[in-house]
C-alpha cells in the first residue's frame, strides 16, 4: 500500500479521502471530478506574497518606530497592560484615541514589543503615506501570515490555513468578510476556549483612520464587531486612531459599545507632564552630545520657563516637542541659536489652524529652503504616492533615487531640496529607502 501512495500524484476521481498524518480532513468528492492540490506549504507561500511585511510592529520598512520615552505614558501604559492580562475582561476589545502627534504609534509599539514574547498574536501598522499600508486589501492576509508564521501559534493553526489557501486560492482576493471567515475565525473553532486561555491573543491596530479609503475604516469595526458579539474567535484587539467621525459611530454601535474600553490619550493621562520630562531630558542629552560648542551653558539649560512655554505650545503633541528636540539638535546649527528660532515664532492672530503652534513651527523649518517650488512638489509626492502617477508603478515609492527620476531631477538633487529638514521627515541614510513622515 505504502509503495502505491509514494507513487500517487495528487488526482482524486471520487470517494473520500482522509489524511491522518496529523488532524483528518475529509473532502467528499463527486465522481469524475477530480481534485488537484498543490503541494503542502504552498498555501502559506501563497500568504507571503499577498502580505504586508512593512506592517508589523518589528518591520524593517518602520525602523525606528516610534516609542513611549521612559517614564512617560506609564499610567497608559499601566491599563494597557492590566487589561492585556485579565483574561477575565468582558472588555475583549480597547480602544485608544487622541488627537494627531500625541503618541498613539508609539503606546502601541510599546506594548507590541513588551507583549511580544507573551501576549501578542499579530500586530498592523497603518501609515496614510505607504501605499502598501494605507488600505485593508492585504490587512487580514497580513494578520493570517503573522498569525501562522507565530512561534507558538504557527504550529496550531499553519496547518489548516495552509489546506484552505490550497483548496481555495483565491481566497486571498475574496471580500473582506469572507477573507476573515475562512483565514481567521474557522481555525480558531478547533480549540476549546479553555486551550486558548493560555495562548497569544493580542492583535494591535495602529492608525486605522490612516486609511484612505473612509469606509473602509467601518467596515473593519464592523467586521470585528460582528466576530465579537457571536463570540466567534478568542482575540483580543488594540486599536488605536484618531477620533474620526466614521470611527466614533462604528464604536458607538449599541451592539459594540459595551464590549469597548475607551480611553482619550490627552491631558487625562498628563500629556503636560509627560512633555516636560522628555524636553527636560532631551535637552540634558543635546547639551552633553555637542561637547565643547555647549560647554558654556548651565546645566540646566534651557530652564523651567523655556521648557513650560514649549509644553504650553505642544498642546499634548509629542510630535510637537520631538520636532523641536530634532531641529535644536541638529548637528549643522548651534543648539542654543536654534532654539531661540523657534522661541520668537509667533501665531498670528488670524491664522486657522487646530494645531497652530505645530503649524508655525513646520513653517519655520521648511522656509530655510531656497527652491520652494521644487521642494512642493518633492512634498506633495511624499505625501500622497501613487494616485497621481499614470505611467510607471514604480514611481509610486518616495526614495530619493525615484523622485529624482519621476521630476527628472540631476542625481542628488532631492537630497539638496531636504537638507535641514530632518527634524520633519525621516529621511534614510541611502537613496533607495522611502522617505516618510514621523508617526504620531
Amino acid at each position: 500500500m505504502s509503495s502505491i501512495l509514494s507513487r500517487a500524484q495528487g488526482v482524486i476521481k471520487g470517494g473520500t479521502f482522509n489524511s491522518v498524518a496529523g488532524d483528518q480532513y475529509n473532502f467528499n468528492l463527486r465522481s469524475g471530478e477530480p481534485e488537484v492540490l498543490p503541494p503542502p506549504g504552498k498555501g502559506i507561500e501563497i500568504l507571503h506574497q499577498n502580505a504586508v511585511v512593512g506592517a508589523a510592529y518589528d518591520a524593517e520598512q518602520r525602523f525606528p518606530p516610534p516609542n513611549c520615552y521612559p517614564g512617560t505614558r506609564t499610567e497608559t501604559l499601566e491599563i494597557l497592560r492590566n487589561w492585556v492580562n485579565d483574561s477575565t475582561k468582558t472588555t475583549p476589545i480597547y480602544w485608544l484615541y487622541g488627537a494627531a502627534g500625541v503618541g498613539k504609534s508609539a503606546v502601541a509599539q510599546t506594548i507590541s514589543e513588551e507583549f511580544a514574547d507573551t501576549q501578542l498574536a499579530a500586530s498592523f501598522f497603518f501609515s496614510r503615506a505607504d501605499t502598501t499600508r494605507n488600505h485593508l486589501q492585504h490587512f487580514f492576509t497580513t494578520i493570517t501570515l503573522r498569525l501562522v508564521t507565530s512561534r507558538v501559534l504557527g504550529p496550531i493553526l499553519s496547518e489548516y490555513v495552509d489546506l484552505t489557501i490550497r483548496r481555495d486560492r483565491n481566497i486571498i482576493h475574496a471580500n473582506l468578510e469572507r477573507q476573515f471567515q475562512e483565514l481567521i475565525a474557522k481555525p480558531c473553532y478547533r480549540l476549546n476556549a479553555e486551550l486558548w486561555k493560555n495562548l497569544p491573543r493580542l492583535i494591535v491596530i495602529d492608525g486605522l483612520d490612516e486609511c484612505v479609503d473612509i469606509a473602509s475604516q467601518e467596515r473593519l469595526l464592523s467586521i470585528i464587531r460582528e466576530a465579537k458579539f457571536g463570540s466567534m474567535v478568542p482575540y483580543k484587539f488594540l486599536i488605536c486612531s484618531r477620533p474620526e467621525p466614521r470611527i466614533c459611530n462604528a464604536f458607538n454601535h449599541q451592539n459594540f459599545y459595551a464590549m469597548v474600553a475607551r480611553s482619550d490619550l490627552g491631558e487625562a493621562f498628563e500629556s503636560g507632564k509627560d512633555i516636560s520630562k522628555y524636553l527636560c531630558k532631551e535637552f540634558d542629552r543635546i547639551r552633553r552630545d555637542h561637547g565643547r560648542t555647549m560647554a558654556h551653558v548651565p546645566e540646566n539649560w534651557p530652564g523651567k520657563e523655556i521648557v513650560q512655554q514649549l509644553v504650553q505650545r505642544a498642546c499634548g503633541q509629542f510630535i510637537y516637542a520631538a520636532t523641536v528636540l530634532k531641529f535644536v539638535g541638529d548637528y549643522h546649527g548651534l543648539p542654543t541659536e536654534r532654539l531661540e528660532i523657534i522661541l520668537k515664532i509667533t501665531v498670528p492672530e488670524n491664522f486657522d489652524s487646530p494645531y497652530p503652534d505645530l503649524d508655525m513651527l513646520y513653517l519655520q523649518i521648511l522656509s530655510t529652503c531656497k527652491q520652494k517650488e521644487l521642494l512642493v512638489d518633492v512634498l506633495a509626492h511624499i505625501l500622497h504616492p501613487g494616485p497621481h502617477i499614470l505611467f510607471k508603478p514604480e514611481y509610486a515609492k518616495t526614495s530619493s533615487s525615484c523622485m529624482e527620476g519621476l521630476f527628472f531631477f540631476t542625481e542628488g538633487k532631492v537630497g539638496t531640496l531636504l537638507f535641514g529638514l530632518h527634524s520633519v521627515l525621516n529621511i534614510p541614510d541611502n537613496d533607495y529607502d522611502d522617505i516618510t513622515l514621523p508617526c504620531g
